[in-house]
């Protein structure tokens, strides 16, 4: 009598590039912090000492605590086969919808948004950022689910549920009156419903829907700050000591680095003096293309890009639709992050408020980033390591 082979589990395929990027970034990271918060050089510095009077490390050091939280968070997601996100989904959701109502309902005012809760003297905690992730986790999801029942997307019960589970987050994000991360949602949700092959028709509609929301929200929901930072954005000379000096500053900063850079640490240097504002968080781009010129920014936007193409081969080989989906949907929040930031600090993208990932201070934000990377390592190490078409 002959025995049935048994099954055995591939073995565990580590990611190795994603986790050398994004090892790179987070220290790039902490280093930009310490030169962000020095007292400005002088050039009479000669010892380590001298260099180490002149250093603020109290953020740094609580980024360094924001980096250890995380991956409390992200080394669990990377090690457990992700289908085991699924049983936890909607109660992340439906906590999330919680803590997003109680900031419309009782948040305080930060920078003319609702978005944090505040957490002893010195902390601040933001969930915009951890409902990104939940919301990908969600929708891959609903939408795996019915595009391996249905096929691609084009029945109008499917595309509503999908819809829904994205548009109240974004409704609850823009009573906050953070445009910046209700835009961020979005992509998201277009990101993954472009993998379930989502019918033309609705993208048209939703196209349309956006414009008429738009000129709506111009006219009944954003406030005058919202408003003003359109214009400024239009047209930078509006507002010469807002909004529109706050960019024309960063670009400056930015261009002063020149081809080369003045380097970090050293004496000259604009970053340091709080020429610019929110320099270690929003406008943190500004203080490394000052440190390290045309080519440091060109470095630092290829790493980025390896990573994000990486990930976009990895959602190719994952094994089933709801990893492949989670992938993307990774992939676009990082991505749009990057492209709102970096373009923020030129002067291409409106003020909205949205950090760099892995450099920006900001436990939130580095929470979700990693638990970005800890999905994506989980889907690489169970990938079939076959090529699928989206």
């Amino acid at each position: 009598m002959t025995r049935k082979p048994t099954r055995t589990k591939p073995p565990y395929q580590v990611d190795v590039l994603t986790i050398v990027l994004v090892t790179a970034l987070v220290l790039f990271g902490l280093v930009t912090l310490l030169n962000v918060f020095c007292d400005p050089f002088d050039g009479s510095e000669e010892a380590f000492s001298d260099y180490l009077a002149k250093m603020h490390l109290a953020f740094p050091s609580r980024q360094v605590a924001n980096i250890a939280i995380s991956l409390l968070a992200a080394v669990p997601l990377a090690v457990f086969d992700y289908d085991k996100y699924k049983p936890f989904a909607k109660t992340a959701y439906l906590v999330c919808l919680i803590l997003l109502l109680l900031l419309v309902l009782a948040g305080e005012n930060t920078r003319g948004a609702f978005g944090w809760f505040r957490v002893g003297t010195n902390r601040a905690f933001q969930p915009s950022e951890i409902t990104k992730v939940v919301l990908i986790v969600m929708l891959s999801k609903t939408a795996a689910e019915r595009y391996e029942r249905h096929g691609a997307l084009k029945r109008f019960d499917d595309v509503a549920v999908c819809v829904l589970y994205f548009f109240v987050p974004v409704v609850l994000v823009l009573l906050q009156r953070d445009f910046g991360t209700a835009m961020v949602l979005l992509l998201i949700a277009v990101g993954i419903l472009f993998c379930v092959r989502l019918h033309w028709a609705y993208l048209a509609a939703g196209a349309a829907a956006m414009a008429g929301a738009a000129v709506a929200g111009w006219a009944f929901l954003f406030s005058e700050v919202q408003k003003n930072r359109i214009r400024v954005f239009l047209d930078p000379t509006l507002d010469l000591r807002g909004e529109g000096l706050n960019v024309l500053h960063a670009k400056q900063v930015i261009g002063s680095g020149g081809f080369w850079g003045k380097g970090y640490f050293v004496k000259g240097t604009l970053i340091q003096t709080g020429y610019v504002p929110v320099w270690h968080s929003d406008f943190i781009f500004a203080g490394i293309g000052e440190g390290l010129g045309f080519v440091g920014c060109a470095a630092l936007t290829l790493v980025f890009f390896l990573l994000f193409f990486h990930w976009l081969r990895t959602a190719l080989r994952a094994r089933d639709t709801f990893g492949r989906c989670m992938v993307v949907g990774c992939t676009v929040m990082l991505a749009s992050h990057v492209f709102e930031n970096i373009g923020m600090c030129l002067g291409a993208m409106p003020v909205t408020g949205i950090p760099l990932p892995f450099i920006s201070y900001g436990g939130s934000n580095m929470l979700a980033s990693l638990a970005c990377v800890g999905i994506v390592l989980s889907v690489y190490a169970r990938a079939t390591g076959r090529r699928r078409q989206l």
